[in-house]
């Protein structure tokens, strides 16, 4: 059987044990057990049930519709997948993110060998398909981070320690982008790419036949992947769908955090606030990947307080959110993982061979 690789380390576990003492230790100092207890205490249980399960409810809306863009990009390419497993795989995906370092390339290899030996297709097509969602979902999201920034930047003072992550996140995304087209589109890229890696494998493996076969297999992978991007800019109408979903995603998300401010009997927030901060919370989880808490809590505090939320309401609020978007994925996920077998494909990467095979043109 071999040492089973564990998911969450004891490093990971470490870092969360001290990021969760970090955020009590701020709601005790800075909000106030008591005062929390005292508006808990105050709710109308009905209300407060009635808004949380909506709120549940858009979270696993908001994980069907982003499973939906994947769905709807391997149909373009006629590679029919059930939704469910899509969710499942998404699932496990956004709970690797959550609690690995290194953020979304560990839930996106994890979706990519997944696929792959759901669909039964070559690698290129596996990533091209879940590289393609993001990119969708990215595009929408970067779109309402730039605006809530700008927002907040002429209309509050935004906090100092948020505006150069908050550009560098965004250069950032911009570059890895551009790399991706690149790779995609332009001629002569994929065969740069393999001679390099041909030539540093020359130095590190000595056989010739391991050497030919890494070469074959990633000039494959690439080929395929980038024909498959072509597929997809040779028939835009196809992205429409996807583009939908990604927006619909993105406002279940949204509603996540509307409900819960409801269920405290608060409704004095605007949605562009809310916008706002939910889009510049996930910037900071992408910075603060691999110290999943305590971070992004207390900027989740901190800007609700400055869009007026009192502060009180703005500790309840982030407490019930984290609850929901990271406690509830994580519990839910480990064991999703562990059924599905993630950890086998976590230790011994992407075992199958990149047969190229030339994706159906879509009608």
């Amino acid at each position: 059987m071999g040492k089973r690789l564990k998911l969450i380390g004891r490093k990971t576990l470490l870092l969360m044990s001290v990021g969760l003492a970090a955020f009590m230790l701020y709601l005790w100092f800075f909000v106030g057990f008591e005062d929390l207890f005292s508006l808990l205490s105050q709710l109308n249980l009905y209300q407060y049930s009635l808004f949380l399960a909506l709120a549940v409810a858009a979270l696993f809306a908001a994980v069907i519709f982003d499973s939906l863009i994947w769905h709807s990009l391997l149909d373009v390419l006629s590679v029919k997948v059930k939704l469910r497993k899509l969710v499942l795989y998404n699932w496990i995906g956004n709970f690797i993110e959550l609690i690995i370092p290194a953020a979304t390339i560990g839930g996106e290899i994890a979706r990519i060998a997944l696929s792959q030996k759901e669909t039964k297709h070559d690698t290129g097509i596996a990533a091209a398909t879940v590289i393609g969602s993001r990119l969708i979902s990215t595009v929408v999201y970067s779109g309402g981070l730039l605006a809530g920034f700008l927002l907040l930047l002429f209309t509050r003072q935004l906090p100092v320690y948020l505006i150069t992550p908050v550009i560098l996140v965004t250069l950032g995304t911009a570059s890895v982008i551009a790399c991706i087209f690149l790779v995609a589109f332009k001629e002569g890229t994929v065969d740069k790419i393999v001679k390099i890696i041909s030539f540093i494998t020359k130095r590190v493996i000595k056989n010739p036949q391991k050497q030919e076969s890494i070469h074959q297999r990633i000039h494959h992978g690439l080929s395929s992947f980038s024909l498959v991007f072509r597929t997809f800019k040779d028939h835009p109408h196809q992205l429409i769908k996807p583009a939908l979903y990604a927006v619909a995603a993105w406002v279940s998300n949204l509603v996540v955090y509307l409900m819960i401010f409801y269920s405290l009997n608060f409704t004095a927030i605007s949605l562009v606030d809310l916008a706002t901060v939910y889009c510049i919370i996930t910037t900071v989880e992408t910075i603060s990947a691999g110290i999943p808490v305590g971070a992004v809590e207390v900027t989740m505090i901190n800007l609700f307080a400055l869009c007026g939320v009192p502060i009180v309401i703005a500790g309840a609020a982030t407490t019930l959110a984290r609850l929901l978007t990271f406690w509830s994925q994580v519990i839910v996920g480990y064991p999703l993982a562990e059924w599905i077998g993630a950890k086998s494909l976590l230790k011994g990467g992407i075992k199958s061979p990149f047969h190229i095979q030339h994706p159906p043109v879509p009608h």
